[in-house]
Parts: C-alpha cells; structure tokens; sequence
C-alpha cells in the first residue's frame, strides 16, 4: 500500500504514517480513483474509491483486505515471495465477525421483545433544477434530461462572478439551478412582505413544499388535532445573510427557526430538528423521523432538505478544495469520474 502511495503522490514512503488519514497525504478525487485502479489491477480485484472513505487510514485499509480478502491476499502474497507485515487473521475471521454481531442483535432484538413496524410515506413535494414538482422530476429522469446551467439572470451575485475574468478562467460555474427561489405569498403563512424579503429563501421554499407535501397526504387543518406531527430537516449552514446582511432579523436567516416555521405557523405538536451533517444531512433527517415515530414522539413525520447556491462563496470553495468536475459532468459510480457537480 505505501509503495502504491508512493508512486502516485510522489510522497516519500519512509514519511507515509499508517495511522495518518490519507488525505492528510495529499489524496484528492482523482487520485482516490488512481489509487483505487492501482489495486485493482494489483490484487485483481473491483476496488472502488468508497472504500477510502471507510478506511481512511493505511492501518485500517490494511485490515480491510486481510479480513475482507482473507484467501486472495494469502494467494497473492504467497505467490509474489512477499511477505505480509502485519498478522494475517484465521480464516473465514471476517464472517465470523459479522456472525457474531448478527446474533448478539438478534439477542438483545429478542430479549426487548421489540418488532420494527413499516413506516409508509403518505405524502409528498419538491422543488428540483427544472423540475418544479415531484411529477416533472419523474419526466427529466425518464427522458435522461441534462439539467446542469449556468446561473440564471436574476441571480445578480453569480452574475457579478460570471464577469469577473479571473473567476471565468478559474472554472466554468455551472450547477444544477431550482426554478423560481423568489416567488412567495407571505400572506399566506402570516408573514410580512418586509420580513419575508429578507428571509433565507430556503425557509421560504420549504414552508411551501412541507404545506404541499400535507396536502398531497390529504392532511388539513383540522387533521393536526390530538396528532403529534414532527419536522426533520437536513440543512447545511446558508449564504442568502452575506447579501441581506444586517437587514437579517435573527429569526430570518437561522437554521432552527428554519425546521419550525412550519410548527409555529399550523401550531403543531412535535419534536423540530434542523439537523446538520455535511452531504448526508437529508438522510440523517430520514434516519432520525423513523426512530422518532418508533419512540412514540411523533405520530406523523415531515422529513425535508433544502439546499440553495445563492452566491457562488461555496461552488468557489468546493473548486478550490478540487472537489468539482473539470468538465462539468458528474459521472456517479462510474470509471470515468472525475469530480462532483453540484445542484439545489
């Protein structure tokens, strides 16, 4: 593993520590997918850049393949004279690992006497890069429509960046961008023309789509009674308070606010987390709905993520970092990856 590091970073192998993370070494996208083909062909077997993320470490990649690959690094090594530093386990430790946590669940399963019910969705909304409903989205993705562009006009902060010649050589800003993030009736949720203009846009769009996603589960008003409804969001801290600035109210542009405006505008009875965990924040705001209503402390769950580019601050950021694709195409699970693409 060190000498594969060695020859793809350039990094001197007496300096790699096991224990070090390996982007602390200099690993980024590509050269994840490198290493990735480097073993592969090594060890002739399919070894994907995901793996990285789980292992991140030389020590536990290691282990990774002496307990996963057990048989093949044993062949492997055996035939190439090498030797193999590190210990290598009985046979068969891995299944036995996994046996042995599998039935330890199915004891304490047993011993709490608890059965998992289904959980059904009932309803549902959203707004998509041209898409604005669940229903169109249904359309782009059976057509197989690319819907990646650059900002729209009415973006002024992007439009600004789009004319700066030093941005334009840095990298081409295109994403995947939401239809329509300024039309609201904030009459309608009780909230002043003022206020709402300097609300996140995100808090606006989602006080939209939850009340939809309601109405298609034939929720009403009056359907809130005697029912603990819950409100889990997935959200990533925002960039619309860098433009309103100080004309942001402390309500308008806060992340918590955000899971309960909906609560507070229907007065619902439930627990509301605005929950915040980089990629995976939507599906962590899944995760943790399905344990509430298992607990008992909700009896229905709205579950939302909502993610806007309002300035270009964090595309600029994600291309520095050299997370993007350079030529703007994001091939997921693919050989051909080379970068991500973002969208709202």
């Amino acid at each position: 593993l060190k000498d594969a590091i060695s020859q793809i970073l350039k990094y001197p192998k007496e300096k790699l520590n096991i224990d070090e993370g390996l982007g602390d070494f200099g690993f980024d996208s590509i050269s994840l997918a490198e290493f990735a083909d480097v073993l592969s062909e090594r060890y002739g077997l399919e070894i994907t850049p995901d793996i990285f993320f789980g292992y991140p470490t030389i020590e536990r990649l290691s282990q990774y393949f002496l307990e996963r690959y057990s048989d093949e690094m044993q062949a492997f090594y055996h035939e190439s004279g090498k030797e193999v530093s590190l210990t290598t386990p009985p046979e068969n430790r891995g299944q036995k690992i996994r046996k042995s946590r599998s039935e330890k669940l199915g004891t304490k399963q047993k011993q709490t006497g608890v059965e998992k019910e289904p959980i059904a969705i009932i309803g549902m909304s959203g707004r998509f890069p041209d898409a604005r409903n669940v229903e169109e989205l249904w359309f782009l993705l059976h057509e197989g429509r690319e819907v990646i562009s650059e900002a729209p006009y009415e973006r002024v902060e992007w439009r600004e960046s789009q004319n700066n010649t030093e941005d334009r050589k840095e990298v081409n800003k295109r994403f995947g961008v939401i239809p329509g993030i300024s039309e609201f009736e904030p009459q309608f949720f009780e909230i002043s023309p003022r206020e709402a203009m300097n609300m996140d846009p995100r808090q606006r769009l989602l006080l939209q789509e939850t009340w939809k996603a309601l109405e298609d589960a034939g929720y009403g008003s009056k359907s809130f009674e005697d029912e603990k409804i819950g409100m889990f969001v997935g959200i990533e801290d925002g960039d619309y308070k860098l433009l309103v600035d100080e004309e942001a109210g402390i309500t308008s542009n806060h992340n918590a606010i955000l899971a309960a405006r909906l609560s507070y505008f229907l007065n619902l009875d439930g627990p509301n987390m605005a929950i915040n965990t980089a990629c995976s924040s939507g599906l962590v705001a899944v995760h943790q709905a399905c344990q509430s209503l298992r607990n008992g402390e909700c009896d229905t769950a709205i579950v939302a993520g909502a993610n806007l580019l309002i300035t270009p601050d964090s595309y600029n950021a994600m291309n520095k970092a050299g997370m993007l694709s350079a030529d703007g195409k994001c091939y997921a699970f693919d050989k051909r990856a080379n970068g991500m693409v973002p969208a709202e």
